[in-house]
């Protein structure tokens, strides 16, 4: 008699090693969201940069339509799209919320904010909460 298939051994130890490449595997994923938010934090944060120093150049050569970023309504006003997808403007701080209202501190939220304003010599300095 010719049979084919596995035994019950061989299943069991694959069994075993798919377990062990899965309690191995799973801790480096889980942590995945987190730095994901983080990396698009830090590239929104990169981008209200960018905005502030074209600003900045641009009152600096006498452009109309430029006014000095005192705040952060000035700061999404001068952020090419405005507010980005997902973030609001909360007080003083242009945040990502964790709960989608209000930056309230949570480790889960990501802030930006205007430390110095904008001035004739130099660019609006930004902060950031993270």
């Amino acid at each position: 008699m010719n049979q084919k298939g596995f035994t019950l051994i061989e299943l069991i130890v694959i069994i075993v090693i798919l377990g062990i490449l899965a309690v191995t595997a799973i801790p480096k994923y889980v942590d995945m969201k987190t730095e994901a938010e983080q990396a698009a934090a830090t590239g929104v944060y990169g981008g209200a940069e960018g905005a502030a120093t074209m600003n900045f150049a641009a009152n600096l050569l006498g452009k109309t339509g430029y006014s000095p970023i005192a705040n952060t309504t000035d700061l999404v006003g001068a952020m090419d799209g405005g507010t980005p997808d997902g973030w609001i403007v909360s007080g003083t701080t242009l945040c990502r919320s964790s709960n989608g209202t209000a930056c309230d501190g949570t480790p889960a939220d990501y802030g930006i904010s205007v430390a110095t304003a904008e001035t004739a010599t130099a660019k609006a300095v930004l902060t950031r909460t993270w």
